[in-house]
């Protein structure tokens, strides 16, 4: 990257920095999913998301210039300052248009990794106490900028989901959560892959579903209870394949194991699942510390796992 600041044609007007963009961005990537070990401090990361911005700024194209954003937005975030991350996510609003960069994003960076700051946005404003921000903006997710994504890239729609389910989920919409996931994911990708075919977040929608149903339903009737407790109690089902799904999704909000942990928590709590109520505590437990842990250098979802592991308790005591 270095050639970007030595290089005699750098200073050229005409020079086209495009060319590095996919290095900053993939450097980021490895970064956020702790592939590379960074100090606490995020002072690389900090760097390579500043000249990011300031290439694709001089490079004057809205596409990569939404990327440098968003990336500049998500380590602002990661270091808790979720104020700045929000007035950032403000000057990518005044650049970002779906119905024209979608596809170009999509093709640059694999998906629209500049809608998906909206996403992230609403871990920020819930991290800030404003729930009612942050179900407007998923209300805008689910309204405006799913519909006008490709269905068929079905990673992006998840993406774009994730912190949605989870405010939503919080807040008593839990069913609404799982109608959406429905949907907006599943159905397109039976469609266009059929059931038989893959993604990387497939392995998270049966747990999501579950979980949304059962936070949904409660109090009520679960048609579905025997076939949920036979599958948390099986062991090899309560592992996050693959494994870098905890990282990668953590900082979309939570961890999946946190998820993990509240369905076993929920499944606790009902009076059908009575025989294994010590057992199903225990386990959520166990796995809402490993969120914990597994959390330390993403802020939101360190502070989800650990109120929802006082919650447990709490509930529990």
């Amino acid at each position: 990257l270095d050639i970007l600041d030595y290089a005699p044609c750098a200073s050229d007007k005409e020079f086209d920095r495009s060319i590095s963009f996919p290095i900053f961005s993939g450097l980021f990537v490895v970064l956020k999913m702790g592939i590379i070990d960074k100090e606490e401090s995020c002072s690389f990361e900090k760097d390579i998301c500043k000249r990011f911005v300031e290439q694709a700024r001089l490079n004057n194209d809205p596409v990569h210039y939404g990327r440098a954003l968003a990336m500049q937005g998500e380590t602002l975030a990661r270091l808790g300052k979720f104020e700045e991350a929000l007035d950032n996510l403000e000057t990518i609003k005044s650049i970002y248009d779906i119905e024209t960069q979608h596809v170009a994003i999509c093709k640059a960076y694999g998906s629209d990794r500049v809608g998906q700051a909206f996403a992230h946005s609403v871990n920020w404003n819930q991290a800030l106490g404003r729930t009612d921000a942050a179900l407007e903006t998923c209300m805008y997710i689910i309204e405006e900028i799913v519909p006008k994504s490709d269905p068929r890239n079905v990673h992006n729609t998840m993406c774009l989901l994730y912190s949605v389910i989870i405010a939503m989920k919080d807040n008593e919409l839990a069913l609404e959560a799982r109608d959406v996931v429905l949907r907006r994911v599943v159905a397109p990708f039976d469609e266009h892959f059929g059931s038989s075919g893959s993604t990387p977040t497939k392995e998270l929608w049966g747990p999501i579903l579950m979980l949304l149903d059962l936070q949904g339903n409660t109090g009520k009737e679960v048609k579905r209870i025997d076939e949920y407790l036979e599958w948390v109690l099986e062991e090899k089902n309560m592992v996050i394949k693959p494994a870098i799904l905890e990282s990668a999704f953590g900082a979309f909000g939570v961890t999946p194991t946190a998820i993990l942990g509240e369905i076993c928590f929920n499944l606790a709590r009902r009076r059908e699942c009575g025989e294994y109520k010590d057992t199903l505590y225990s386990m959520s437990v166990a796995f809402m510390e490993k969120a914990v842990s597994n959390s330390e250098q993403i802020p939101f979802a360190n502070m989800y796992a650990k109120r929802k592991l006082r919650e447990i308790k709490d509930l529990h005591n």
